[in-house]
């Protein structure tokens, strides 16, 4: 036997547990390599790049935790109009679309362009393997390298409600700002 539905008392406090997330062991931001600045010269240091490359892989499995965690969002807001409006807008009709799908998607596309600029600075270091011949780097090398990710973060910006090269659209059950 079902029970009874307790009455809502106003209270607008959700305690833990109930839908909210919780992180057990938070990103720690990784390090970012100091520069020696002062000079007009731009320089490449390949144990930088090894760095700049590890930071973005640390960066990966949190963005796909974050998307994993969405799988197990569901809203049952109940059978009224209002609860109905607002699983749609969250899940969509059949569970597959929505806010939560779009950010599913969105976390996969950062994911995935994260993994494009870890993949492109790793082979920016196989073929500038010294500091010299990394200072001999032209800047369509690292074009070359970082372009595969623009795909990717062009997806996530689409995914999301937004187009590519500019600020227009309106994100999933949102506004874009204002008053």
């Amino acid at each position: 036997m079902t029970p009874d539905p307790t009455p809502w008392d106003g209270d607008t406090h959700v305690p833990a547990g109930h839908g909210t997330a919780t992180e057990p062991s938070p990103l720690t931001p990784p390090t970012v390599p100091k520069g020696s600045g002062g000079t007009d010269t731009t320089t490449v240091d390949t144990p930088s790049m090894d760095l700049f490359a590890r930071n973005m892989d640390s960066l990966i499995k949190p963005v796909q935790d974050a998307a994993n965690l969405l799988a197990d969002v569901a809203v049952a807001p109940g059978a009224f109009y209002h609860a109905n409006e607002i699983r749609l807008k969250v899940s969509g009709p059949n569970g597959d679309r929505g806010i939560k799908e779009n950010y599913t998607k969105v976390l996969n596309d950062l994911a995935n362009g994260l993994a494009d600029i870890r993949n492109g600075v790793q082979e920016l270091i196989k073929t500038y393997s010294s500091i010299e011949e990394a200072n001999g780097m032209k800047a369509q090398d690292l074009r070359a390298a970082m372009e595969a990710s623009g795909g990717d973060f062009g997806a996530m910006m689409t995914d999301n409600g937004g187009s590519v090269g500019g600020t227009t659209g309106t994100p999933p059950g949102g506004t874009t700002g204002g008053g």
